[in-house]
């Protein structure tokens, strides 16, 4: 059995009573406060999500691959220009999805139609996915309503992050070059998010607002990548509704 096997194996294995089993686990050996050595487990997690993936560098374009990237003439350039930005963006099939559009030029421009960089970003955007959601449910851990508890559920943040990462349904957004959009839309979705909670949180009012307009700069980008980012000032006041009442 192949280690990529292995791993979908274990993806498909983890779940939430998996995670509070171990968050138990850690419990009863006093390290519920989360990894000791953060960066080193999400380094580890890097490497795996790398070599879950790897078999899909070179997957073909398929199905809306061919319409959006390879027999897209306006995604072609030889040269970054800024008529040659704006053509990749409103000549493309989807002009309301700019973000993905000039993420696929700029693929191009470096390395042609060589399926390999197009595939590797979607997997280097995927894993800084996982980063951002670590660091956006270790700031959710430190809000009001559950801060006084939040020492009990260190490891949450991390195994969410590796459950999230592993987990087949992913499998699409990542090996799909064209799905990036989604992708792309996730990372600043929770970006904005993870700003806002910041933001949220903090003391100091210039920090703050510069981490509210970063929240709401990130919204847009996510909305500029596709558009199913228009839920995020819902969920914003979803967040503030749950984790910061008083």
């Amino acid at each position: 059995m192949s280690i990529e096997i292995s791993f979908l194996q274990i993806a498909f294995r983890l779940n939430f009573r998996y995670l509070i089993l171990m968050q138990h686990y850690f419990e009863m050996k006093s390290l519920a406060r989360g990894p000791k050595y953060e960066w080193v487990f999400i380094a580890v997690m890097v490497v795996i999500v790398f070599l879950l993936y790897t078999k899909t560098l070179n997957g073909a374009f398929i199905f809306d691959d061919r319409n959006n990237i390879r027999d897209n003439p306006h995604i072609r350039l030889t040269q970054i220009t800024l008529p040659g930005i704006y053509s990749a963006v409103h000549d493309s099939p989807t002009p309301n999805r700019p973000l993905a559009n000039i993420s696929f030029a700029l693929n191009y421009y470096f390395h042609g139609y060589n399926v390999v960089g197009f595939h590797a970003v979607n997997i280097i955007i995927h894993i800084f996915n996982g980063m951002l959601l670590y660091l956006f449910l270790k700031a959710t851990l430190a809000t009001p309503v559950i801060q006084s508890k939040a020492h009990k559920y260190g490891w949450v943040p991390y195994f969410t992050a590796v459950i999230w990462l592993m987990h087949p349904i992913q499998t699409q957004s990542v090996s799909y070059i064209v799905q990036r959009m989604n992708s792309m839309a996730a990372m600043f979705y929770i970006l904005s998010m993870l700003l806002y909670a910041t933001g949220r949180s903090g003391e100091n009012r210039n920090k703050r607002i510069l981490l509210f307009s970063g929240a709401a700069v990130s919204g847009m980008l996510a909305l500029g990548s596709k558009e199913i980012a228009a839920t995020l000032p819902f969920f914003i006041f979803l967040y503030e509704w749950f984790f910061f009442r008083i």
